[in-house]
């Protein structure tokens, strides 16, 4: 079919619903305001193809899903292990293996990547791979090739390394917002919404200031006025438009969610970024 791949949506009055690219609703499920989500596409659930969904409610507590492949199905799974309570942050990382591996951020500041396995029984396995403790509880993260990115509740841009443990590398002030992190031509950009300012802050792998950047037109989809949360996906969703991936880019002041290809970011701050 010329679209493809769909996009897991946590709506503000609560639920969460699963829609392809050009709108239309493959299915739904009714609960809790969901506060952050992370997917890894690609995992073979007994044969089935199929996206693990894990989500944070309000409250911080975790639950978990899987989207099937075929139908675009929401289904509550079980995956024991995982930590449930108390939860800050959570992206997915390493995202380029076909092994879904997970970094959860506590309040107590603690930090590990989860790796998800299916071994047969009725809920899926967890295992932890690394942790680590920071000074501060982050409130949301991307990775960042092999490490990772994450802010603080008061707006700090962090990069994590991922390797032997889960540790802070370097830190700058940036404006509160959501996180995420993409890579074109070889080049790692860091994306930080701000709706106040209606625009996107663009880092560097070192985070170093690149440009701001308003949500640009794709295709038929305008730009977001506001942007919020954001959602990076290097996979194709088919035609010639989406071939290469895109970014979701919640506006907030209308609830709509824009689509931008993903190569139609700026590298540089040299290139045309806007402000």
């Amino acid at each position: 079919m010329p679209w493809e791949g769909r996009l897991v949506i946590a709506s503000s009055t609560g639920g969460l619903k699963v829609v392809d690219v050009e709108g239309e609703e493959d299915s739904t499920w009714n609960g809790d305001t969901i506060t952050a989500l992370a997917s890894q596409p690609g995992f073979n659930l007994r044969g089935l193809g199929a996206s693990i969904i894990l989500a944070v409610n309000t409250d911080g507590t975790l639950k978990s899903f899987i989207v099937d492949d075929a139908r675009g199905q929401l289904i509550e799974l079980p995956v024991s292990g995982l930590p449930t309570e108390g939860i800050t942050a959570l992206c997915t990382v390493k995202a380029e293996t076909d092994d879904p591996a997970f970094l959860i951020g506590k309040a107590d500041k603690t930090l590990a990547v989860w790796h998800i396995s299916d071994k047969g029984e009725a809920a899926l396995s967890a295992q932890k791979i690394i942790d680590g403790k920071l000074a501060i509880a982050i409130s949301n993260c991307a990775a960042l090739g092999d490490d990772a990115v994450a802010t603080g509740a008061k707006g700090g841009l962090f990069r994590l390394s991922l390797k032997n443990d889960v540790r802070m590398l370097q830190g700058v002030e940036s404006a509160p917002g959501k996180v995420a992190a993409l890579t074109i031509k070889d080049k790692k950009i860091i994306l930080i919404s701000d709706p106040a300012a209606g625009n996107l802050h663009a880092y560097d792998e070192n985070l170093l200031a690149l440009y701001n950047l308003k949500t640009p037109k794709a295709l038929s989809t305008p730009g977001a006025a506001n942007p919020g949360a954001l959602a990076v996906s290097s996979h194709s969703f088919g035609g010639t438009g989406f071939s290469a991936g895109l970014i979701a880019v919640a506006d907030d002041s209308t609830n709509r969610i824009a689509l931008v290809v993903l190569d139609t970011i700026p590298t540089s701050a040299t290139a045309k970024s806007g402000s």
